[in-house]
């Protein structure tokens, strides 16, 4: 299994991620990390992390310029060499036990068509705006299950070529993750829910990132879900 991880200006939180990736009770066969143009040190703490000795292989990108989540995450596609690619962003901490969660679900096996499965996603700290995206559930998949968030996500890398991967045109956070899942829904594909793969999210804790989380939520997924809905195909 390939885990592939974009990042942009979060230097700090990159780090505790990679530390929490590091613990793990199975490790993935290798983690791909592109960085999205950052103006911080992230760039010069990847080139000194890939160089270190890992229990998986350690692959970093480094864009000159961002381009966005979707075109990383793209990058990242074709770097990861395994069949099976999970994804998560660098605001997360990983469960020891998330890469023993994904290969050992069962879902993969007992349902028809599955492409792709999410998890369970848990506030890392307290407050009422991580409260409220809890108890709404915003950054699991939704039910029935119509899309994954890349939060805390895993594809067969297959499907992922197939549709070409996730859309390029929106270059902020938002929609990609519905546009990539509406795509392979359309081909026939479905995705399945693993209660046992847990990350945790560091969520912005004032009213101005919340709303401004939202905006780019919803501007991203009108624009990019149009493309595809027409078409989709939810059965």
């Amino acid at each position: 299994m390939s885990v592939v991880i974009p990042t942009y200006n979060r230097l700090t939180s990159l780090i505790r991620l990679v530390k929490s990736l590091e613990v793990l009770k199975e490790f993935p066969e290798e983690v791909v990390i592109i960085n999205d143009g950052s103006e911080d040190r992230t760039k010069e703490y990847l080139n000194q992390w890939e160089r270190e000795k890992h229990d998986f292989i350690a692959i970093t990108y480094n864009n000159q310029f961002s381009q966005g989540p979707g075109a990383a995450r793209n990058i990242g596609i074709k770097l990861a060499s395994s069949h099976l690619i999970g994804f998560t962003d660098d605001d997360c901490i990983v469960q020891k036990s998330w890469i023993k969660a994904i290969q050992n679900s069962k879902i993969w096996n007992n349902h028809r068509n599955i492409i792709g499965i999410g998890g369970k996603v848990l506030p890392f700290r307290k407050g009422i705006i991580s409260e409220y995206f809890t108890f709404h559930s915003i950054l699991e998949p939704p039910r029935p299950i119509s899309y994954l968030v890349t939060a805390n996500a895993c594809y067969l890398k297959e499907g992922l070529i197939q549709v070409d991967g996730f859309n390029e045109s929106y270059k902020y956070p938002g929609g990609e993750d519905c546009g990539l899942s509406l795509k392979l829904a359309n081909k026939g594909y479905r995705f399945g829910y693993e209660k046992n793969m847990i990350i945790w999210h560091d969520y912005r804790t004032s009213l101005l990132s919340f709303f401004k989380t939202f905006y780019r939520y919803g501007r991203g997924c009108a624009e990019i879900v149009n493309k595809h809905y027409k078409n989709a195909n939810y059965k």
